[in-house]
């Protein structure tokens, strides 16, 4: 199996669930707490503004791109299926192609529009953000399914904070830029992890049927 039996990710994907819906909740009905925050968060940023800033969180926001993390989801799942991992190939996939359709369905059904000045063209809803969105799956699957297999502790634990930093850097760049509010990046982390969650408690619930596939190596 992926994963053991815990008692304690159903309560995690309760309440990451209950804490994105209620955020949801406050940017829907433009509650002025919310609006304060991102207002006075995007205000920090603004000061930070400069031609190389700009390069560099514009890179950073093109590395964690929507099509890049799929590209890295992609490849890691090829690399699994390819080393006889391939329930935990085949989970990752249905992660990607669920966790796509649910953040695109939410993002039409909230309908939030993207901040005004943005610093380079950014095109349809504000929230989530895909780029974090996507971006969390690849740093959970990397943590939780990858590093594992590291022998080495110390490795583990450094390579464990910088994708954390990475996370933290691609959700900065997002709000700088002004493709999203920090209310947008902070959701997006809040559905990633609940989606991720569920997604192991589906597989939990259905690994005999996976098992009967045939798929299990």
């Amino acid at each position: 199996m992926i994963f053991k039996q815990n008692n304690h990710r159903k309560w995690l994907a309760i309440i990451f669930l209950v804490f994105f819906f209620l955020l949801e909740i406050m940017i829907v009905t433009n509650n002025s707490s919310t609006i304060g925050i991102d207002h006075s968060i995007q205000n920090i940023l603004g000061t930070m503004v400069s031609p190389i800033n700009t390069k560099i969180f514009s890179a950073i926001t093109f590395l964690g791109s929507p099509i890049m993390d799929s590209l890295y989801l992609i490849v890691i799942m090829l690399i699994l299926f390819f080393k006889k991992k391939r329930i935990t190939s085949f989970w990752i996939a249905l992660v990607l192609i669920g966790g796509n359709i649910i953040s695109f369905l939410v993002k039409i059904t909230v309908k939030r529009q993207r901040p005004i000045g943005k610093i380079i063209p950014a095109s349809g809803y504000s929230f989530p953000s895909g780029h974090v969105f996507g971006t969390t799956l690849v740093i959970l699957t990397l943590i939780i399914l990858v590093l594992p297999y590291l022998k080495n502790q110390t490795i583990r634990s450094l390579l464990k904070i910088i994708l954390v930093i990475w996370l933290i850097l691609v959700a900065v760049s997002r709000v700088y830029l002004h493709g999203h509010f920090p209310s947008d990046v902070l959701g997006s982390i809040l559905l990633a992890s609940t989606w991720w969650e569920f997604s192991e408690l589906l597989y939990l619930r259905y690994y005999n049927n996976l098992k009967g596939l045939k798929l299990m190596k």
